[in-house]
């Protein structure tokens, strides 16, 4: 099992995984759909870039891809 840096919560990252389970594999996951989305279903401190780069590496684990439209 990878190390998760400190910031992160091992919670969290349970969040980001079901969000990805839940989304369908025919249409890429919308970072600027996702990150609000997590954001209702878990409390977290951690900024939008640190939650888009978790995204982006699970997302890629899972085989998924990513549509770019987080509005920074």
């Amino acid at each position: 099992m990878k190390e998760l840096p400190k910031d992160i919560d091992p919670d969290l990252v349970m969040a980001v995984g079901r969000y990805l389970d839940d989304h369908g594999r025919s249409t890429p996951v919308s970072l600027g759909v996702a990150i609000p989305e997590i954001r209702t279903r878990y409390s977290t401190r951690l900024s939008n870039k640190a939650l888009e780069e978790l995204i982006l590496q699970m997302a890629a684990t899972r085989g998924l891809s990513v549509l770019l439209d987080n509005r920074r």
